[in-house]
């Protein structure tokens, strides 16, 4: 058995089939943790933060949030909800929309297209990049810093990955001074001038919350939406049936969620001796819970390898549970729900389309860098 086994990226879900049945809990020496991967287990690490911490997330990048455990995770937290209410994305959507829109009036008819480079990554990086406050011209920077940061860019060196960490961290520093002298209506001069306690901020907090920000409004969305058209390429009678009965996209979405995982595991530290299956899990240990695995698992599944919009309980873990629930997971349901609605109504037809098709090269993310389709009108 092996986590980081290339074959994984193609199709990792009879590699999770294996595990559960025959070891739901083992040791991977390569990344040195456990791998769990059953739904319940699964549920329970997530649920209690007191026992498993986050802090492992956030090694190595420094992003506040994602490595904060309780007390400083719910101040940090509270700033960020009141970004993502319902009613700030209510007042979103019809923007959403008009962006949507426009990108899909500039997809061609009866032409192989790469669903990638024209909806998937271009919609949430303009949709966060307004939220935010950054013009949208630095939309390639965004995604080129965010692949570097979550490690999706093949061929690229640590040293070179580095360089464009450090480049997107130059360039929230130094919005701080812009926006503490002229704050904006955006969720950088929100993060800039935030208190707690009755203290701003550190700055290098504000630029990992920056960071944080930026890659959760984006990555998310556009694995969601590829995954969920990649799907429906293979399925022409799904397609068809959510052109005739738009009602079901939300059940769509929520099926692609847990049937093909855009975030695929988590790390968390083991703050106190535990018990898994007959087996010592010790203070200090990393543990990898693989929801993806777990939104498979027949325990809590009927048919759980069936894409059906149908399934009557769709408890999926696929954007974590608890205090460290997804931020972004309400922007990327609205935003996927958005896009499908705009291609069901201009494209009642969907198909492959010629041309070579990659994964993502990562095993924490499933998406793709393109894919290809050819839509009919």
């Amino acid at each position: 058995m092996d986590f980081l086994n290339p074959a994984m990226i193609t199709d990792p879900y009879p590699h999770f089939a294996r595990w559960r049945e025959e070891a739901p809990i083992w040791w991977d020496e390569n990344i040195k943790g456990w791998v769990l991967t059953r739904h319940d287990d699964v549920r329970a690490i997530l649920k209690d933060s007191a026992a498993y911490s986050s802090e492992i997330m956030g090694q190595g990048n420094h992003l506040p949030l994602l490595a904060d455990d309780p007390p400083r995770h719910t101040q940090l937290r509270a700033l960020v909800d009141r970004a993502f209410t319902v009613r700030m994305l209510r007042t979103m959507e019809d923007r959403v929309a008009e962006i949507a829109t426009d990108l899909v009036a500039q997809i061609p008819a009866d032409e192989p297209v790469d669903i990638v480079t024209r909806l998937t990554t271009p919609l949430p990086v303009a949709v966060i990049s307004e939220m935010m406050g950054i013009p949208t011209d630095r939309a390639e920077d965004f995604k080129r810093w965010s692949d570097a940061l979550t490690g999706t860019l093949a061929g690229i060196s640590m040293e070179s990955r580095q360089r464009e960490i450090f480049e997107m961290a130059g360039f929230f520093q130094s919005l701080i001074p812009q926006r503490r002298a002229d704050p904006q209506e955006d969720l950088v001069s929100a993060v800039v001038n935030a208190e707690i306690d009755g203290e701003r901020l550190a700055d290098a907090d504000i630029v990992g919350f920056n960071i944080l920000l930026l890659i959760a409004g984006n990555e998310t969305t556009t694995n969601l939406l590829g995954n969920l058209l990649n799907i429906l390429a293979d399925r022409p009678d799904l397609y068809a049936r959510l052109v005739a009965q738009p009602e079901l996209i939300d059940a769509a979405v929520e099926e692609t969620l847990r049937f093909d995982a855009p975030v695929q595991f988590l790390m968390r530290k083991v703050k106190r001796d535990a018990e898994y299956h007959g087996q010592r899990v010790a203070e200090g240990d990393t543990v990898n819970v693989v929801m993806a695995s777990a939104n498979r698992d027949p325990r809590a599944y009927e048919d759980p390898d069936t894409f059906s919009l149908e399934r009557p309980r769709n408890h999926h873990h696929t954007f974590g549970f608890g205090i460290h629930f997804c931020m972004g997971a309400p922007l990327a349901r609205l935003e996927a729900r958005v896009a499908l609605r705009v291609l069901l109504a201009r494209f009642p037809q969907l198909r492959r389309g010629a041309g070579e098709n990659e994964r993502v090269p990562s095993h924490l993310l499933r998406g793709f860098h393109h894919l290809f389709l050819r839509f009919s009108a």
